[in-house]
């Protein structure tokens, strides 16, 4: 196999659940959620216990000549169980840690939920860890006190052009939001904003049935939801179905949240992360739900659909639950997502219908061709940090450098295997003390997965592929052997898993395919503040967030469009006025 990037694990489902894997020196303030255990998951360094800390730095970029005693600590999932023969001192990545001069001793071990406790009650001590993860929060609170170094000398001096490419991936917004004062104080985790990218999903084979294309246009998607309302798409003979469903309850969700409408026009009023969506507007900072004519054409669109019934009559209340229970009983046919969307609903909907195929495209244009912009998050999770007591700051760096090496841009697939790792045999990555997975990882399965589906060659396919592939190719084989429904009636397992699996990484209207459309042709808006919010924007996020849900939801149930209007000029007075200047002040700090 070429030596290139190689992303890690192939399936959504998977990638969940190593968030609840193994941490290492716990920290972020949060003891209860994926974000708290994977802002641990990292390495901590005693620096009253190293050794050789007056050696020089030395221009090894991957570590030292001379042993640095690194004393670490573990915060591990409950659920975590150390695959073959490993724990926590002998495993893959302690001996390659060993292999490269950080003599690693482990502090202490306790359950992910005390983790951010231990640590803070470390660096309240003032004897507390040298390297270790944090949220941007604390990334912000920590480098005004003094807790953690100024890295920006030691970055440019010790980064290996792998980490530099890692760490551009996001066209170096991350890597913008790790400095506090223009000071760079943090590695980032790298996350993949395209992962988050909103789509447009459809029964394809609603469409097969009335003869009609995806449609492309916010105009073209009106006229389909109307016809899968009114001209009996599944051919039931009984008007039991509707054409786009939308969470009005939940609002600004990740599945069918009502700002994915809205990206149509190329506004964006809110999003799941719970943050403020500004987007650079003609070279200024905006929220993206401060565009007038953008939000009140999508409002007269979505008042026009719910009026002749395209929309459901109860969308205003519908949550997740309800949402999925109408996608999977074959009663709605357009919702939006990002590209794992279908996962779920399409296991459910071939229950009920062996026929059911979701196919994914991006959101409509609705003011013109390529007005349609998906929003696009790119804060991280986690950050990467050292001591401002550590006397060998470099020595983060090179811990990252060598994550980017075995996990990234491994020689060969034998080393992937082995750092990333194997089902009972290595748990990989989740023992390595700053984990740096590739962001791109999707995409890669994507590419790599769909190709061997139509040549049959497998030679390129890692591990994590290879089991992708396998289900995938089960279910493609019943569909061609005409055995789906005797599959579906049994409920295989296997088959399920394929085609929830296709809707991704397979079909050429899959997911995936859609992300590599939005990517390839700069189809986003990239968030245009990537920090954390101030105590202004954390003070006024839910009363504004709440405001704009309550008139979006209104207007469409019948309010007066232009009454958009009078909330923008409150959204502004209660605090929008003030948000928007600090986000435009950050933004012009980092030209």
């Amino acid at each position: 196999m070429k030596k290139e990037r190689l992303k890690s694990a192939a399936g959504i489902a998977l990638a969940a659940a190593m968030l609840l894997s193994v941490t290492a020196c716990g920290g972020n303030g949060n003891t209860n959620s994926n974000a708290g255990n994977t802002a641990a998951n990292n390495g901590t360094v005693n620096n009253a216990n190293q050794t050789g800390n007056n050696a020089a730095a030395e221009d090894n970029l991957y570590g030292y000549s001379t042993p640095v005693k690194l004393n670490v600590g573990f915060a591990l999932a409950s659920d975590f169980k150390a695959q073959g023969q490993e724990t926590e001192t002998q495993n893959t990545w302690m001996d390659l840690y060993k292999e490269n001069g950080f003599d690693v001793t482990p502090m202490y071990s306790v359950d992910s939920s005390q983790g951010a406790t231990k640590l803070s009650t470390a660096i309240a001590s003032g004897s507390y860890p040298d390297v270790f993860g944090v949220t941007a929060s604390d990334l912000v609170k920590y480098a005004q006190t003094n807790v953690i170094a100024d890295i920006s000398d030691v970055y440019e001096k010790y980064a290996t052009p792998e980490l530099k490419e890692y760490l551009n991936t996001d066209e170096g917004a991350s890597l913008a939001s790790a400095k506090v004062d223009g000071k760079l104080y943090a590695i980032p985790k790298m996350g993949s904003g395209y992962d988050s990218v909103m789509m447009m999903f459809i029964r394809q084979d609603w469409l097969d049935n009335l003869g009609l294309k995806v449609p492309t246009t916010m105009d073209g998607l009106i006229e389909v939801a109307r016809a899968f309302t009114k001209d009996d798409p599944d051919g039931n003979g009984v008007a039991d179905t509707y054409g786009l469903v939308l969470n009005g309850k939940e609002g600004f969700g990740s599945l069918s949240g009502l700002q994915a409408f809205f990206e149509g026009y190329g506004a964006v009023p809110g999003h799941w992360n719970g943050k403020f969506t500004f987007i650079e507007k003609d070279g200024e900072v905006v929220w993206g739900g401060a565009l007038p004519d953008e939000m009140k054409k999508g409002l007269t669109a979505l008042q026009g659909m719910y009026k002749e019934g395209s929309l459901a009559q109860n969308f205003g209340t519908m949550d997740l639950t309800a949402i999925n229970k109408d996608l999977g009983s074959g009663k709605a046919g357009i919702f939006f997502a990002p590209m794992w969307g279908a996962m779920t609903s399409i296991m459910d909907a071939v229950k009920s219908d062996p026929n059911a195929h979701f196919t994914s495209a991006r959101i409509p244009d609705g003011n013109g061709e390529g007005s349609s912009k998906a929003y696009m998050p790119t804060l991280p999770e986690t950050y990467f940090v050292i001591s401002s007591k550590a006397k060998n700051p470099e020595a983060l760096i090179k811990m990252v450098n060598l994550s980017v090496q075995k996990l990234i841009h491994p020689s060969d697939e034998e080393e992937f295997n082995k750092y990333y790792g194997q089902p009972d045999v290595y748990s990989g990555w989740k023992f390595s003390l700053t984990p740096t997975l590739n962001p791109l990882k999707n995409l890669d399965n994507y590419y790599k997965e769909s190709k061997a589906l139509q040549t049959g060659d497998v030679s390129e396919l890692n591990v994590e592929q290879k089991g992708d592939y396998d289900k995938m190719k089960y279910y493609l084989d019943a569909v061609k052997a005409g055995t789906a429904k005797d599959m579906i009636a049994a409920n295989d397992a296997t088959f399920l898993n394929g085609i929830s699996l296709y809707t991704v990484f397979g079909d050429p209207q899959g997911g995936e395919a859609t992300v590599d459309q939005i990517k390839t042709s700069s189809a986003y808006n990239i968030s245009a503040y990537n920090y954390i919010p101030t105590e202004t924007m954390s003070a006024k996020y839910s009363t504004l967030n709440k405001m704009a849900l309550e008139t979006i939801v209104k207007i469409i149930y019948g309010d007066s469009v232009d009454s958009y209007d009078k909330f923008l000029t409150s959204w502004k007075a209660l605090g929008g006025d003030e948000v928007t200047k600090e986000a435009q002040e950050w933004y012009d700090s980092t030209k």
